[in-house]
């Protein structure tokens, strides 16, 4: 597919960002989320790929540029599954998890404490759902459940049923609770996001261009990382690109600069990004 059409908003403000990375591609950072962003949205999260293609082109990133880091509700084992380059940097559960380029893996230990609240709302969800019937899938993490329900008949019943019997049940734990596309999480209540772990690999480096490629509304928090930094110091460029399908929350089609068209508009920007930086 050609790259006519996959830009839906935000030509200018890619070429800018594109050639702010190209002046010091080194002194680059590029963050991507996986599913739904280098990896089209599935039924299934153990279904979903990231195409070949959007694998070679970040692969060639990861080469040139300062920093690129995968950052995934996924755990971290599960995002480096799906995009294993060595060189990049990945982090998992929103920020729990940190691997670093130079291979260090920092667990956040204030998790721990909320494992055991996580896992029996994560025992009596399995024992009380009819996850068949209601087309929903559990995908446990130890320090977060993920609960999916895009393979819902009826999608406003079951979000109803797991409000009942899985969310109400988790806050009265303590736990909070996120959202996403036909999406709960259940996860322990710190102040970690997407965004704090965006902040922090940034803060390790002398960047002075960065772009977050995101989908959902976890990472708007990375888009607002990134825009903050740059605030900081006149010489710093940000762009926030938002892949953009049917299901994109308001806030972040708002909070984006660049919006494209899903995993294709992904591929096609980033495949700029590397023609310019000398791939």
């Amino acid at each position: 597919m050609d790259g006519e059409g996959l830009i839906i908003d935000g030509e200018a403000q890619l070429a800018t960002a594109v050639a702010a990375f190209a002046r010091a591609p080194r002194a680059g950072a590029l963050f991507c989320d996986i599913d739904g962003t280098i990896s089209p949205i599935v039924g299934r999260p153990g279904d979903a790929v990231v195409p070949p293609e959007v694998c070679d082109v970040l692969a060639g990133l990861v080469r040139r540029l300062g920093l690129v880091a995968f950052v995934t509700g996924r755990a971290l084992a599960d995002g480096r599954r799906m995009i294993a380059l060595d060189g990049a940097a990945y982090v998992g559960t929103h920020g729990l998890e940190v691997l670093g380029a130079d291979g260090s893996v920092l667990t956040e230990p204030q998790a721990e404490r909320y494992v055991t609240q996580v896992q029996e709302v994560a025992d009596a969800a399995a024992r009380d759902l009819d996850c068949e019937a209601l087309g929903v899938v559990l995908e446990n993490k130890r320090t977060m459940l993920a609960i999916h329900y895009r393979l819902a008949t009826d999608a406003a019943a079951t979000r109803h049923e797991l409000l009942q019997k899985v969310v109400e049940p988790a806050r009265a734990r303590g736990l909070a609770i996120s959202t996403g596309h036909f999406l709960f999480e259940v996860r322990p209540p710190l102040p970690f996001t997407k965004g704090t772990a965006t902040r922090k690999l940034l803060a390790a480096g002398d960047y002075l261009a960065a772009m977050f490629c995101g989908d959902d509304l976890t990472d708007a928090a990375g888009f607002d990382a990134l825009h903050k930094w740059s605030e900081q110091d006149a010489r710093r460029h940000a762009c926030a690109l938002a892949a953009v399908t049917g299901e994109t929350p308001r806030p972040v089609l708002e909070d984006a600069d660049v919006l494209v068209r899903a995993t294709p508009g992904v591929l096609e920007a980033l495949s700029r990004l590397l023609a310019a930086v000398g791939g």
